[in-house]
């Protein structure tokens, strides 16, 4: 059994999708080959073109396609994934689609006239003429079946690679200055701009003890506001703004921090997130982070995404036990998002899918009304 996942591109400029991806050819791959990779951005609409009208380039691509039993999308919102799903599936293979968060209403709204007419002309049938769709969350699932109609449908959470995050500890709270980090994708949807209105609010003690770094990739234009909104706030003493961290520098990068701050307006299972419980930070995190275990056993806040929350949240810090709190992370990590087990979970539904069965638990909707 062969899988090609195929993603956008392997930048850190794409967020979780590529880390995730890695998971699963770290884990699958050990023993037996399971898992390619292909990159989308790899193949220009100049080379459809000429398979559509020269047969040489069209067997040339069916050949490629023909390697594979099983093609599992990463790319919503984009043409080639619905014309590399049709012609395997027109070869009889299996194709499943993992949407990252992107099915969720507050993604379908920005955007949504461009994103209405692809998903008439284009998505809608793709989607459910898909062999499965897959969840890293069922909160992701029952937002996303408000607006598609799904195919079979399984759900297992982004596994962390441990081996990556071994358990060796910076005293950070003895810093005479505790950091508190945004680490991720630079992007609307990450609360940013709510999160600098409620630090601006805090009061002037608090910097005492307490100071903010954001950092990770994004749009040039998004990140210059975010910039601009630093500084004409005059936060600029208390809020660093860096550039943002490759793969072999983000366990050390986030090492030294005291705790991770995610207030997003939509997530699906933030890859960034459980990288820093990993690491033994606590964390405050939006609703919409979908991890409320957090919240439940300790490890740090689940807020609503506006400012009195966010601020009130923050002044609270100073009472925390950030030890305490961070080894309750590292824990929750290990014991439900281990990418070992994870990935041993999602084997199992790659070989239901290969054979036809549905004999793995993970399957969300087959014993739905």
């Amino acid at each position: 059994m062969k899988i090609l996942n195929i993603i956008f591109s392997s930048s850190i400029k794409q967020g979780g999708p590529p880390e995730v991806v890695r998971n699963y050819v770290s884990e699958l791959n050990k023993k037996d080959k399971y898992i390619y990779v292909f990159k989308l951005n790899s193949l220009n609409f100049f080379y459809f073109f000429k398979s559509f009208f020269f047969k040489k380039e069209k067997n040339k691509l069916y050949s490629f396609i023909n390697k594979f039993d099983i093609l599992h999308f990463h790319d919503t919102w984009n043409l080639k994934s619905i014309i590399i799903g049709n012609l395997a599936r027109n070869l009889g293979k299996k194709t499943i689609l993992i949407p990252h968060g992107t099915f969720d209403s507050w993604s379908l709204k920005e955007k949504y006239l461009k994103k209405k007419i692809f998903s008439i002309f284009f998505l809608n049938n793709f989607v459910i003429k898909l062999d499965a769709i897959f969840f890293s969350t069922k909160e992701e699932y029952i937002e996303a079946k408000k607006n598609f109609k799904l195919p079979y449908s399984f759900i297992i959470p982004n596994g962390i690679n441990l081996n990556k995050f071994k358990k060796t500890f910076i005293k950070k709270n003895k810093q005479i200055n505790k950091k508190i980090v945004f680490f991720g994708r630079i992007h609307k949807k990450k609360g940013i701009e709510i999160l600098l209105k409620a630090i601006s609010k805090l009061p002037r003690e608090f910097f005492k003890e307490f100071y903010f770094e954001i950092t990770g990739p994004g749009e040039k234009q998004y990140i210059k506001k975010i910039s601009k909104i630093i500084i004409n706030s005059k936060l600029d003493k208390f809020v660093k703004l860096l550039p943002p961290k490759n793969v072999k520098e983000k366990v050390d990068y986030l090492k030294t921090a005291a705790i991770f701050i995610l207030p997003s307006y939509e997530e699906a299972d933030s890859i960034a997130l459980k990288e820093a419980m990993s690491l033994d930070l606590p964390v405050i995190i939006s609703e919409q982070c979908r991890l409320n275990i957090v919240g439940e056993k300790k490890a740090g806040f689940v807020i609503k995404t506006n400012v009195n929350d966010i601020t009130k949240k923050l002044i609270g810090l100073k009472k925390i036990n950030f030890d305490q709190m961070g080894n309750i992370s590292r824990n929750i990590i290990e014991k439900y998002f281990n990418n070992e087990n994870c990935v041993k979970d999602l084997l199992l539904v790659y070989e239901d899918i290969y054979t036809g069965s549905h004999i793995s638990k993970k399957w969300i909707n087959l014993n739905e009304g």
